[in-house]
């Protein structure tokens, strides 16, 4: 876990997606290589569903981030990013 944040990334076909949680106040937003699209301000302890679009040439992209409660092995919980409906690899950096 970071000491305020703590940060996921992913790339989809070229573009760098974060997530990045603030550990104090519990919210969360995702980047479209280096856009925010999306923030939630709060959530309990940490964890729900974020929601965003990204427009790439022309085309929308539907963008669903998931943080939930993946036991004791992952403390910082389980970060799941769908694309258009295709779940990506996703690795937790801090």
């Amino acid at each position: 876990m970071g000491l305020l944040t703590t940060r996921w990334e992913a790339k989809y076909e070229g573009h760098n997606l974060t997530v990045t949680r603030n550990e104090v106040g519990r919210g969360f937003s995702l980047e479209w290589d280096g856009v925010e699209i999306a923030r939630r301000s709060w959530s309990w302890i940490g964890l729900g569903e974020l929601h965003g679009t990204a427009d790439v040439e022309g085309k929308h992209h539907d963008v669903k981030v998931v943080l939930e409660w993946a036991g004791f092995s992952e403390l910082d919980g389980r970060c799941t990013i769908t694309v258009d409906g295709t779940d990506i690899p996703v690795t937790h950096v801090r």
